[in-house]
């Protein structure tokens, strides 16, 4: 099987070497990690620090793993913190925190590769943010006697992996010295594989949008946007998403401003959305250059930046999260923090907290416009403070992974050096 794996890895990386001639986040990977091969000499790594490294594939994987790196980093103050990603997107977004020593593209899991990367690296801990499982290093680790820990797991038995290459994949599994998981359904499926290494701890995205509402700070562009009116927030969402508000604006009146905020920020997709509406709208960007006081004829604010959407969720009264249309839901504890009710589209069946807020009655699926008119209609007519409420308490409730996973690693020694 492992022989079909790296064929696999082979694959994909050929897969964007081709995808790098006309996209430029496959072309970003490949010089990215060029670029990277080059400096790999100059790394200065310190020999007399803990060197912790954790692997994330993109930025949403970050911001789960980021309350076990503060943590840490408030146990350990020395330790030198390297993070991983595999997506050029979560590099990019990413590449200016200051809370890690050292950001980098994770080389392709190819033979040789993957034991060169941890050769120049030579963590004395390794951690892995919820579905990063890469053969070569986690057997490298193994094979050096290095820990190896994933945080914030969840397994679904119907997973394509799970179900054609269960095998090789429980082997890799048992790779892990642990693993931590989100539901008693996850340590559950690996006590049936044998997997006994696994702890219960939840889901550390509770505590970091939790960290994240309590440091919130004002937005002054989007405040001078709003101006005192209630507003729908609409974040991470795709053309489909964009097109179902679009239709709907047609259909209704909303009897408010939007502000939506875009998945990927692309100068071309920013205008046709903007030309498409059926209102007046204005890009963050342009708002922040102008002196224009009176915003009462714009309903829509394109937001154009990154990192400002997890604030921009408290100014809304509700909140829509985008990727129910493709491949599932992004974050929607970014907004259901705020105590805020949240609409997405329907693929959002594999979230837990998706499901759980739908029960409770703080969150809404739709299939369509008609669909969203009619819920959208229904919602000026309830009382959304209690839904909100409800949103709120559900995170609160739901937080302190982070703890159960440090003081793991603190009680076994494995943020002290030997």
């Amino acid at each position: 099987m492992r022989w079909l794996y790296y064929l696999g890895i082979r694959l994909y990386v050929w897969g964007i070497r081709l995808a790098a001639l006309w996209m430029p986040k496959a072309r970003l990977w490949i010089q990215g990690r060029r670029m990277q091969q080059r400096l790999m000499d100059d790394w200065q790594l310190p020999q007399n620090r803990r060197r912790i490294w954790m692997h994330c594939a993109s930025a949403g994987e970050y911001e789960q793993g980021r309350p076990v790196l503060e943590a840490i980093r408030k146990l350990c103050p020395d330790a030198f913190l390297i993070v991983s990603f595999f997506s050029p997107s979560g590099y990019e977004a990413r590449k200016s925190d200051t809370l890690p020593d050292l950001k980098v593209y994770l080389p392709a899991d190819l033979p040789g590769m993957a034991q060169a990367f941890l050769h120049k690296l030579r963590p004395h801990l390794a951690l892995f943010v919820k579905y990063e499982f890469w053969y070569g290093y986690i057997h490298a680790l193994q094979q050096q006697k290095i820990p190896c820990i994933l945080i914030s797991a969840r397994f679904e038995h119907r997973s394509f992996f799970f179900r054609f290459y269960r095998p090789f994949f429980i082997r890799l599994l048992k790779g892990f010295t642990r693993i931590f998981v989100q539901d008693e359904a996850s340590a559950q499926w690996l006590l049936e594989q044998g997997i006994r290494q696994a702890d219960v701890s939840g889901d550390t995205r509770f505590d970091r949008v939790l960290q994240i509402a309590a440091q919130w700070q004002p937005d002054q562009v989007v405040e001078r946007f709003l101006q005192g009116r209630k507003v729908i927030v609409a974040g991470s969402t795709w053309p489909e998403d964009e097109q179902l508000w679009i239709d709907c604006v047609r259909q209704m009146d909303l009897g408010c401003p939007m502000i939506i905020v875009p998945h990927e920020i692309r100068d071309k997709h920013i205008g046709q959305l903007l030309s498409s509406w059926p209102g007046k709208g204005i890009r963050y960007s342009e708002l922040a250059a102008r002196q224009e006081q009176n915003m009462d004829s714009f309903d829509l604010l394109v937001v154009d930046r990154m990192g400002l959407l997890a604030r921009i969720y408290a100014y809304g009264w509700l909140a829509y999260v985008g990727g129910g249309f493709g491949a599932g839901i992004h974050n929607i504890l970014e907004a259901a923090v705020y105590g805020i009710p949240v609409m997405f589209g329907p693929r959002y069946r594999s979230f837990r907290e998706a499901r759980d807020l739908v029960r409770l009655g703080a969150a809404f699926s739709v299939q369509d416009k008609h669909a969203m008119a009619q819920l959208l209609d229904h919602l000026k007519r309830t009382n959304l403070a209690a839904m909100g409420t409800i949103a709120g308490n559900y995170v609160k409730t739901q937080a302190g992974a982070t703890g159960k996973i440090v003081n793991y690693l603190a009680e076994n020694r494995f943020l002290t050096m030997a």
